[in-house]
């Protein structure tokens, strides 16, 4: 991972942890604009699809939960042939099972 690509992580990560913070708050529009721009960089982590993904199911906003496990299994399959990490194959199943769930 290059300097520009840390950079861009830990922007991510910061996101990420502000939004979690905006949640316990009660500001969960201000989370979700946090963890939107975090999927739509293909942030590798699976913490904003699994909050976007809740968060949308308590709103009863289906399409967009929908929309997110979609993006998590892409960027999660991409990974999977890429990344050395161990826990890919592992969330990449929850995303499609949680999608499954919600199609069946």
């Amino acid at each position: 991972m290059g300097l520009y690509d840390m950079d861009k992580f830990d922007r991510q990560v910061d996101r990420n942890l502000k939004g979690k913070k905006l949640e316990k708050e009660g500001k969960i529009d201000k989370a979700i604009k946090l963890y939107e721009k975090n999927i739509i960089e293909n942030f590798d982590g699976n913490f904003p699809y699994d909050r976007l993904a809740i968060i949308y199911h308590k709103r009863n906003m289906i399409d967009d939960e929908i929309r997110v496990l979609e993006h998590g299994i892409e960027v999660f399959s991409k990974l999977l042939m890429t990344s050395p990490r161990t826990d890919v194959l592992f969330k990449l199943n929850k995303f499609k099972q949680r999608l499954e769930k919600l199609i069946d």
